[in-house]
């Protein structure tokens, strides 16, 4: 194997954490496997720590790393990775592998990718999300008896303004920031950053995000104001359903609201390098994405032309925890009527005047989802656990999944392997 397909800027440059000080080289980086924690150690400690010396000696050498196995799914069912983006958008740093140390080690650290997750202040309790990443979900979690009841609903760095305090002199170099949650927009120190960029006069740097976009206020101020000062504007939807479907995947969805601040941010005539929908797919909403793309064409959300920089798309992303999500274990009947659809899928892209250049990148990435989920076979124990979870949810949060789903008789069909 060669250093090109295993190489990532990301630990020579980067860096993302999570609300409970964990801290990664991005955010795709296997979360179970923190390289350190920043409520135990200041970041220039954790930046030569074991586990990342190891990861880029191994990336030299032409190794996979064992923490980064979903940019090499991604890559072995024909899609592009984050490692590749990451590598193509910051190649000027190519240099730094040669700086590295024998034992993997760097005597500089300059962080140029932001990947904050400094809190989990979220409006939104997601199905396949948690406690750990949305301050929502902390009730549900207590009585699943996944966290503690003593625990508290908001989760963030010990000590923010210390955290804040060890990235300031990153601000000279910084040349993106990916802000995600929780939820970003409802972030009182998102706008902190935004505030000091501003100050700073470094409006030309990329600000990247990924937002339930349900709250476009903060303390009286809209966020077009903010956006309207950067030159560089990165804007990626979550959004996992729509109509009934949406806002049983993600509790907090409200699928007018939702419509009406698409059309705001349309309307507002706001210039964005990057705008797409970030589809987080799992079993629950496998075999909805066909109607998501269609929706989207009818409601104006996506363009339906030629697939280039400045316009609209949607983009899938496959769920790979919770396991008992992951689409890979469901039964392969579902599969099957996936792979059905998708075969006759491009008649009904042209029923609504698509371009052929269109029709071809939402097939491919269709095809990319499809093959992803037979890359693995039936789970019936991940699948137990789905249902397990899906009726209590259900109960505790007073829906029904077959009143939503026409695909799901009940939770029993996870289990059920016959036709």
């Amino acid at each position: 194997m060669k250093k090109q397909d295993t190489k990532c800027l990301a630990p020579w440059m980067s860096i993302h954490n999570w609300p409970n000080g964990n801290v990664y080289p991005c955010c795709l980086w296997d979360s179970g496997d923190p390289i350190g924690n920043v409520n135990d150690q200041p970041l220039n400690k954790i930046w030569n720590a074991n586990k990342l010396k190891d990861a880029r000696l191994k990336m030299l050498n032409g190794e996979k790393v064992s923490s980064c196995s979903r940019c090499y799914l991604l890559e072995s069912t024909g899609d592009s990775s984050y490692r590749q983006r990451i590598n193509k958008e910051h190649e000027q740093y190519d240099h730094y592998l040669d700086k590295t140390n024998r034992d993997g080690s760097l005597d500089f650290m300059n962080f140029h990718l932001w990947d904050l997750r400094i809190s989990n202040f979220c409006n939104f309790k997601c199905r396949s999300c948690g406690a750990g990443l949305s301050s929502s979900w902390h009730k549900d979690a207590v009585e699943l008896e996944l966290t503690p009841k003593d625990s508290k609903a908001l989760i963030n760095i010990n000590d923010k303004t210390d955290f804040l305090k060890q990235i300031e002199n990153h601000y000279d170099c910084v040349d993106e920031i990916y802000f995600a949650g929780g939820e970003p927009l409802i972030m009182p120190e998102h706008y902190t950053i935004l505030n000091e960029l501003i100050k700073r006069g470094k409006t030309d740097t990329v600000i990247r995000y990924s937002t339930n976009f349900s709250k476009l206020t903060f303390k009286g101020t809209h966020i077009f104001d903010y956006w309207k000062k950067f030159d560089n504007l990165e804007l990626f939807i979550s959004i996992d359903g729509v109509g009934k479907i949406g806002e049983y995947v993600r509790s907090g969805y409200n699928d007018v609201e939702f419509e009406n601040n698409v059309k705001a941010f349309k309307e507002s005539g706001l210039k964005f390098k990057h705008y797409g929908y970030a589809v987080t797919y799992g079993v629950l909403n496998y075999l909805h994405l066909f109607d998501m793309v269609l929706d989207f064409i009818d409601r104006d959300f996506i363009d339906k032309t030629e697939p280039k920089e400045g316009n609209r798309t949607v983009f899938f992303s496959p769920i790979s925890h919770p396991a008992h999500y992951d689409c890979k274990f469901l039964p392969i009947r579902y599969k099957n009527q996936f792979k059905n659809r998708l075969s006759t899928f491009e008649k009904e892209l042209n029923l609504r005047n698509t371009s052929k250049e269109f029709n071809l990148d939402i097939i491919h990435k269709l095809t990319t989802v499809y093959k992803t989920s037979i890359s693995e076979n039936f789970n019936y124990k991940e699948m137990l656990t789905c249902k397990e979870y899906t009726d209590k949810l259900d109960i505790m949060r007073k829906e029904t999944l077959k009143d939503v789903f026409t695909y799901f008789d009940s939770s029993d069909d996870f289990i059920r392997t016959t036709e």
